[in-house]
């Protein structure tokens, strides 16, 4: 039960907007790793665990290339591990390729939940009053990457059944990446039309997506956003921060503790609400 997508789409934007933001503008290993652990934890509970365990090692291994790569192109530090075809293997190379793999292991945790939590119907009732035309855009990009899973599977075992139907088992059928193109372009080109033929964002409109904005949404935003200024605030009038480039200085006080603790409890915010919906649920069910 997922009681966060529950809320208003405003309010579950703003938290996305918030935690992403954090994220990529404090570039600051602790808080990325607080951002990996709290959104692996959130993407296991959307997606289910076998699935969020999977997609969390891909994102290691993901951070893993990413180290090797800025070593490898990358020479600037002191701390020479070895040379490589004449040129050095620094620890700050690494250290930061590492820092720069888990900040985009965030983001595409933190936009993978997004993608299961904002759908198209909540993008068009966020956004269709004031940006008909983007929200369309907007909905339809969300759902282009399973699409073509889908028709991708679908094609795949067209063409398996079509091999072994003609005594060629295994091999597949040329052309499957211009007739995934072809449906997907087909797809775009009916719905664009649909649209426009029914009035999408011409005049006037009414909307069959109407939210109200409840207590409990204003109670969330304002909690949003007091933990996300107040974690800012403490992290930028601190002295902490990391240093890579010459060499690797890390600092961290009173103030940057404080900020980390007010970090984590912002992620841990859907989580926390899910939590407290299945203690509730589980007290019912057993005073049945």
């Amino acid at each position: 039960m997922n009681t966060f997508g529950t809320y208003h789409p405003g309010v579950v934007f703003l938290y996305f907007l918030a935690a992403a933001a954090i994220l990529i503008l404090i570039f600051d290993p602790v808080l990325l790793g607080i951002g990996f652990v709290s959104q692996t934890v959130f993407y296991m509970y959307v997606k289910g665990i076998g699935k969020g365990a999977k997609f969390a090692g891909r994102c290691l291994l993901f951070v893993c290339l990413c180290t090797i790569i800025n070593a490898l192109i990358n020479h600037r530090g002191v701390q020479v591990l070895f040379m490589l075809g004449g040129l050095p293997v620094t620890v700050e190379c690494l250290v930061y390729g590492m820092m720069t793999g888990f900040l985009l292991a965030d983001s595409m945790l933190v936009f993978g939940t997004f993608q299961s939590i904002m759908t198209s119907e909540k993008i068009m009732c966020l956004c269709a009053g004031v940006f008909p035309s983007f929200s369309l855009l907007f909905s339809m990009a969300l759902g282009l990457i399973p699409k073509l899973k889908r028709d991708y599977a679908q094609l795949r075992e067209t063409q398996r059944q079509a091999g072994d139907q003609a005594g060629y088992p295994g091999v597949f059928q040329k052309g499957m990446l211009s007739a995934l193109i072809g449906l997907t372009l087909e797809d775009s080109l009916d719905r664009g039309i649909s649209m426009k033929y029914r009035g999408y964002g011409q005049g006037k409109r009414t909307s069959i997506c109407r939210r109200a904005f409840a207590k409990r949404d204003a109670v969330l935003v304002v909690l949003i956003v007091c933990l996300s200024a107040a974690g800012a605030g403490c992290y930028l009038t601190s002295a902490s921060g990391m240093e890579v480039f010459p060499f690797i200085e890390y600092e961290c006080d009173g103030g940057g503790a404080a900020a980390y603790i007010i970090f984590a409890v912002l992620f841990q915010i859907p989580m926390a609400l899910n939590v407290k919906e299945e203690l509730k649920w589980s007290r019912i069910v057993s005073n049945i």
